[in-house]
């Protein structure tokens, strides 16, 4: 074999090394479900790898390259054994949380495949150092590639995605839909290894370095709780639901029987008139979890949340979470007594809330402890059909493994409403059976569940469809907020249900639930008696309650605006 030969050859090893977590991808990813998306995944991943060996010398590229990606490769190939999917944010925070039990418990799992890979890694760059260091491309070729070919490329990729703003999503401003176009191009390559593990691994060092300081300035904050004399153990759940809209739950009218198993359960209290304060999980949830609104959001960062009001007067608390990490709760998280995060975010498959129910029951062993406890579950959010396993697909047909975002469109309407009928069936499955678990406790309890947000499913004329947009609708802002009680609870705040069922009928939106869980528990603001009247007012298990003249939410732009059906 000639020396020619010789380096054809080897540079072809070394790059298929390179390329190594992405046909491995192909393979296991759930997101690239067909041979067109793998193609076309390896394609724009064979684009990136090119790119550099333009600038770069064949000796120097593949040692460069090689330090900037093997080095990830362990971590990626983690992700995919485990979860079926490219490394999320949440998957890349693991290695840098302080729960360094959640990080050997991966590594105990994938540890061959994290010693093979390293093995690779070494003769990977005792191959690369003995490559001659000459120009893999030729320079006029290289010249013209930089100056024209990649700006086309992005020019078309861009005003591809341009086009699907405005057709699929509705995106009626150009500035708008360009704007959402190059965030699209960011998400895509948010899963593409090995730009994800460098995005991912940004954003969780600057939500951690944010939360920290948030931590710092909020450290001398104190809502003056007044801690509890008596020291029975109490339970007080607050689930978040996600994309889960109010007019699909049976429980609230809907013609489908979806939530059979709660329309039997004693002590619920369904509340059908109730609205969130956003449209998207990161402007919602700090909204559900503070006390303040969306009139004043400027503020949310001036004031501690829910569990931490819990942590002042006494309580444990404890936040577990099947969603990916979001800066609203950052700090949260670090705040509260336990976390449990499964580590995945909303692209990967087999992820059932059900999961959750497994740590729930271990944070329920101390039961000489008052405890606060957030499941924050993955609800309706889309992918629908990946929400809820085969046994809950009653009504059909429903999305079915081979769909894809280029047939979300009015003609697939009741495709898309089967299967999101489908995720709400499980969640009725799932409050159910956590109220099971709850009630064999046998103690004071309340267990609150509402939706971050609504979702659109072709419903009128504006064809608006998922969420996210922000372009007011109904469907977007109508969310369920179902209530249960132990009897345990009731025996001893019975005039508190009794309030509970009278104003069931209420229109409200999601400021109700701090002081809602506040009163419930039966807490108090010391010497706050301004604190303690609103609060009164706020909470649904007050006879002082009023439920606001108007409800108001954020829009488009930002702006907090009046909330009109």
């Amino acid at each position: 074999m000639s020396d020619k030969a010789k380096t054809v050859f080897s540079s072809a090893v070394l790059f298929l090394i390179l390329l190594f977590p992405n046909i491995l991808a192909c393979f296991v990813a759930s997101d690239l479900s067909s041979p067109l998306k793998s193609i076309a995944y390896l394609i724009v991943v064979c684009i990136g790898l090119f790119f550099p060996m333009l600038f770069l010398r064949r000796r120097t590229y593949f040692i460069v390259i090689g330090a900037l990606t093997l080095f990830c490769a362990p971590i990626e190939i983690a992700s995919l054994y485990l979860n079926h999917n490219p490394a999320t944010a949440t998957f890349v925070g693991l290695f840098y949380s302080t729960n360094w039990e959640e990080v050997i418990g991966v590594l105990s799992v994938v540890w061959p495949l994290a010693f093979c890979t390293l093995i690779v890694w070494v003769g990977y760059f005792v191959l690369a150092s003995r490559q001659p260091n000459e120009w893999i491309i030729p320079r006029q070729v290289s010249l013209w590639t930089a100056c024209i070919g990649f700006p086309l490329l992005l020019i078309g990729a861009l005003l591809f995605f341009y086009q699907y703003a405005r057709d699929i999503n509705k995106i009626q401003d150009k500035k708008e839909a360009i704007t959402f176009a190059k965030d699209l191009i960011l998400m895509k390559f948010n899963k593409i290894y090995p730009y994800n593990i460098y995005l991912n691994t940004q954003s969780v060092l600057t939500n951690r370095y944010n939360a920290k300081r948030a931590q710092k300035e909020l450290s001398t904050f104190h809502f003056g709780i007044e801690v509890p004399e008596d020291t029975m153990p109490e339970l007080y759940i607050l689930v978040i639901g996600e994309a889960a809209r109010s007019e699909n739950f049976s429980l609230n009218g809907y013609k489908r029987e979806t939530t059979p198993r709660l329309r039997h359960r004693k002590n619920i209290i369904s509340y059908p008139n109730m609205y969130s304060q956003a449209g998207t999980t990161e402007e919602s949830v700090p909204h559900m979890i503070s006390r303040i609104t969306a009139s004043d959001k400027e503020s949310l960062n001036t004031e501690k949340t829910l569990p931490e009001a819990f942590q002042e007067a006494g309580f444990q608390s404890i936040w577990i979470t099947n969603q990916s990490r979001v800066l609203c709760i950052e700090r949260t998280l670090e705040a509260v007594d336990q976390r449990y995060e499964t580590g995945k975010d909303m692209s990967t498959t087999n992820n059932y809330d059900e999961y959750l129910l497994a740590h729930l029951q271990k944070s329920l062993t101390n039961r000489s402890e008052k405890q606060f406890i957030v499941l924050h579950t993955m609800g309706s959010h889309w992918r629908y059909d990946t929400r809820y396993p085969e046994s809950f697909e009653q009504y059909t047909p429903a999305l079915g493994r081979d769909f894809t975002l280029s047939m979300i469109k009015p003609s697939n309407r009741q495709r898309l409403v089967n299967a999101y009928d489908n995720t709400i069936l499980y969640t009725d499955y799932f409050l159910d059976s956590l109220i099971s678990i709850v009630e064999k406790e046998h103690i004071p309890a309340i267990v609150m569940y509402m939706s971050d947000h609504g979702e659109n499913l072709y419903d009128d004329e504006r064809n608006f469809v998922l969420h996210g947009n922000y372009r007011v609708s109904r469907w977007l802002f109508h969310v369920p907020l179902i209530v249960w009680y132990s009897d345990e609870y009731a025996s001893l705040h019975s005039e508190k249900i009794a309030q509970v069922q009278a104003h069931k009928d209420s229109r409200d939106n999601s400021s109700v639930l701090f002081e809602s869980m506040i009163d419930a528990a039966g807490l108090h603001y010391k010497n706050d008696t301004a604190s303690d009247a609103v609060m009164r007012t706020r909470s649904i298990f007050s006879k002082n309650y009023r439920a606001p003249d108007t409800i108001y939410v954020l829009s488009s732009n930002g702006a907090c605006v009046a909330f009109e059906e």
